[in-house]
């Protein structure tokens, strides 16, 4: 009936409605979607000691996403492996990232207990993504533990994690 009489009053009733509906809708959805670890893939190349290692993501990244994961190398006798090259996320050291380091190693020996210690290396979130690294030469390929973990922050919610591994063949 408002319509009738004037369309230009019933726009302006009208356009905040929809547009807090298109809100909400958006804010459900990103609380709801979350990436699985399925939707990564990794492909490895070798060269000598060198590795190179290239994820894809299937499916879109989540909103609430962590603007950086973590990479984990489990070494035997904790050989430090080198030559770690990665895209690292602009903002990280403006970051708390002692913090996020410190939740992903807490979280890692409650979901995986260590024999030996994790080396952590953060790499950027994203599409797309690489990174190469070096074994120490007495190291066997398929002595080496390899993990993407991906971490995820919602608003007014803990940090939660997920983990895949990562098999160097």
């Amino acid at each position: 009936m408002l319509w009738k009489t004037s369309r230009i009053v019933s726009l302006l009733f009208i356009l905040p409605v929809l547009a807090i509906f298109l809100f909400a809708g958006y804010v459900f959805f990103n609380s709801w979607y979350h990436t699985a670890p399925d939707s990564l893939n990794f492909t490895v190349e070798k060269e000598n000691q060198s590795y190179t290692v290239t994820g894809v993501w299937e499916k879109p990244l989540d909103a609430y996403r962590f603007p950086t994961d973590f990479i984990v190398f489990y070494v035997p006798g904790n050989e430090e492996v080198t030559e770690v090259k990665r895209n690292r996320s602009e903002d990280y050291e403006k970051m708390d990232s002692r913090y996020f380091e410190d939740s992903v190693q807490e979280w890692l020996k409650n979901e995986r207990p260590p024999e030996l210690e994790p080396q952590l290396f953060d790499i950027e979130t994203s599409r797309e993504f690489s990174f190469s690294f070096a074994l120490p030469e007495n190291v066997k390929p398929n002595e080496v533990k390899i993990y993407y973990v991906h971490m995820r922050d919602e608003p007014m919610e803990a940090l939660e994690f997920w983990i895949k591994e990562i098999e160097l063949k």
